[in-house]
């Protein structure tokens, strides 16, 4: 026996009001029947998780900072960012790096992108970020210090020794300033605002405050509010968990280096 159109057709009309009549029993409403299509609702659903996921990655606050912007051209060897320029370990006056001009300012090729990055973030908050010193050269700091040397020099209470020392302690002598490495720069903090700004977000471009209040026994340098080191971001955040600042650093990870041989 077949069925005919009108039999199908009553059929399927009668499994529609049998499943209303089920709704109705629910819900105490009768909804009109509607076929879903399964997977069209998937494939939108689908697609507006992946723009939430794609916002969140392009326009998240703190997105600028989650990102190394080094020039790829002129990309930093481990030792290179980590590079402890001081009285003990000095650089040869033939140690140029490749430089760009950042703000009117000449620093290492590598970091003007994050300087660039951390600047745009500033911006967004209303801050004016500026880069007042950067990359010097091997016989312009002997220059600067020399002229710090001279104001020692003129005082009765030091003696030849004690003025070196004073005055290194402020204007490292030529060979021993990490200015030369192009990855030392010198930000303008006179505003309060500045301060807070750069001393709480430089890690995240990968910026360390270099010669810390608490730090002059370690640096053997005077406190510098202004004077930050590249050393990249992870390094950076690990130095501040660690509350090191870069000769400790150096320690911790040639102690690190030992235990690992052994």
């Amino acid at each position: 026996m077949s069925f005919t159109s009108y039999d199908r057709k009553s059929y399927r009309e009668s499994k529609r009001r049998r499943r209303q009549a089920m709704r109705q029993n629910e819900t105490g409403i009768i909804k009109p029947f509607r076929r879903r299509n399964k997977p069209l609702f998937i494939g939108v659903a689908a697609a507006v998780l992946l723009c939430a996921v794609a916002a969140l990655v392009f326009f998240h606050p703190f997105a600028p900072a989650q990102k190394e912007a080094q020039d790829p051209r002129f990309s930093l060897s481990d030792e290179e960012r980590l590079q402890l320029v001081n009285r003990a370990s000095p650089m040869k006056e033939t140690d140029v790096p490749p430089l760009a001009e950042f703000q009117s300012v000449k620093v290492h090729a590598a970091i003007a992108g994050n300087l660039e990055a951390m600047t745009a973030a500033a911006k967004k908050k209303g801050i004016t970020l500026s880069v007042t010193d950067g990359y010097v050269s091997f016989s312009e700091q002997q220059k600067r210090y020399e002229k710090e040397l001279a104001q020692f020099e003129g005082k009765k209470e030091y003696t030849p020794v004690r003025a070196q020392a004073a005055a290194q302690a402020i204007v490292p002598k030529a060979g021993c300033s990490e200015a030369q490495t192009g990855l030392y720069v010198e930000f303008d903090v006179s505003d309060p605002h500045v301060k807070a700004f750069v001393e709480r977000e430089c890690i995240h471009f990968g910026f360390i405050q270099r010669y810390a209040e608490n730090k002059e026994d370690q640096t053997h340098m005077r406190y510098n509010e202004s004077g930050y080191r590249f050393v990249g971001k992870e390094d950076a955040e690990k130095m501040r968990a660690f509350d090191m600042c870069l000769e400790e650093y150096d320690d911790y990870l040639s102690s690190q280096s030992i235990n690992t041989v052994l």
